[in-house]
């Protein structure tokens, strides 16, 4: 039974980034964060859902769609600059993770033999050769050692001494704790991205050609009830791995110091896979990024669907050349790949925003108003905790 194109956003999402973040908010929170993530997959149901039902029920990608609903020149130009900014940005701002990610991840395991920018720029070159040459085999092979990596965190989660009890409070009980505002942001940002709304629509509309429409709307629910769940198990296993730590002293000053979290399910083996493994996510999400970035853009403008179309080419080097220069100009990877989970979850209100809008306009796609309630909830809560985020930050700048 085909079950759709969902597992291509939990790959997305499960990169370096997804990693980084949850391990630290575990380390440096314990679990009292753990809710947010089960808001985040949630968050990512309702909003996927709506941008998968664009592409099989209208038929159009999100970018196709932003441009029927817009017709008049002006309107045209403010909302296309505005998404065209935000799914950019939003997909550059990855991309810096996912290329410094992946080095950390080499660095690892080559046990600094090979300098970090020289890592980074040789694995912005095999992302372009893995996107000009369409390597799917490869690409198979890297989201192989991701989900590897991904069962030792959940066998980790099992075996590591785990308080089970305050791990069903912080699922439970919304807290967020002083000083956390910005990680609970990143955490959002790193589950719910922004750009994946652009690539799930894309992907859909292509893989259920010629099924009928309800039929494969379905199916691809029933996928996503199924991928989207396991994707935020693995996150939440992050988390509770990264909670181990807490309190016990440990500090992380680098993202070697991660590489014990695994420990209890990895043995001495534990530095290979997590170096492995973060590497294989940085090279998949270095792939996924700039390629949503394009074909959101490519919809808008309504480009040629041949992969070689210059500007559809021109978008994503221009999000892979952008990745670079921030990665080799960047101090500490890890506070740098958390920024950006932050910076994609205060561009997510307003991509949620407008999907929404799109949904509810959209005669091809009628979801119950229930649904559509649960989705500006969803919205307003993103919208709310980016607001206050935006006011933590102005106020440290004003200290």
């Amino acid at each position: 039974m085909k079950l759709g194109t969902s597992s291509l956003i939990v790959a997305a999402f499960v990169g370096p980034g997804t990693v980084l973040t949850c391990a630290t908010a575990g380390v440096d929170f314990g679990y009292d964060l753990a809710w947010v993530l089960l808001f985040a997959v949630g968050a990512t149901f309702v909003l996927q859902s709506f941008t998968a039902g664009t592409g099989i029920l209208a038929g159009m990608g999100v970018g196709e769609a932003m441009r029927e609903a817009t017709r008049g020149h002006v309107q045209r130009v403010i909302v296309f600059s505005l998404v065209i900014l935000g799914l950019w940005i939003g997909a550059a701002a990855f991309e810096t993770g996912n290329l410094l990610g992946a080095a950390a991840g080499l660095e690892i395991l080559t046990g600094g033999a090979l300098r970090s920018r020289l890592i980074v720029v040789l694995l912005t070159v095999a992302a372009a050769v893995i996107l000009v040459l369409d390597l799917k085999v490869l690409t198979t092979l890297l989201a192989a050692l991701v989900a590897l990596m991904s069962v030792v965190f959940i066998a980790t989660a099992i075996l590591a001494p785990v308080d089970w009890n305050a791990v069903v409070r912080g699922v439970a009980v919304p807290s967020i704790p002083a000083g956390a505002i910005l990680r609970v942001v990143a955490l959002i940002g790193t589950t719910v991205v922004a750009y994946n709304l652009f690539l799930h629509a894309s992907a859909t509309k292509g893989y259920w050609a010629g099924t009928e429409p309800h039929q494969a709307w379905r199916r691809e629910m029933i996928g996503m009830a199924i991928f989207l769940p396991a994707g935020g198990i693995i996150s939440i296993a992050i988390l509770i791995a990264g909670a181990s730590l807490a309190g016990t002293g440990t500090e992380v000053n680098s993202i070697a110091d991660l590489a014990p979290l695994i420990e209890p399910a990895a043995g001495p083996a534990a530095g290979l896979l997590f170096g492995l493994g973060l590497a294989a996510a940085g090279v998949t999400s270095a792939i996924t990024a700039p390629l949503a970035a394009a074909l959101g853009v490519r919809e808008i403008f309504n480009w040629s669907e041949d992969p070689k179309h210059i500007g559809f080419r021109g978008v994503w080097l221009s999000v892979l050349a952008t990745g670079l220069v921030f990665a080799l100009i960047g101090h500490n990877p890890l506070e740098i790949i958390i920024a950006a989970q932050a910076a994609n979850g205060l561009l997510l209100p307003f991509m949620a925003g407008f999907v929404l809008y799109l949904t509810a306009r959209q005669s091809a796609v009628r979801l119950p108003k229930w649904y559509l309630a649960v989705g500006v909830v969803v919205t307003v809560i993103c919208a709310a905790l980016g607001w206050r985020t935006l006011a933590w930050v102005w106020s440290q700048i004003g200290l």
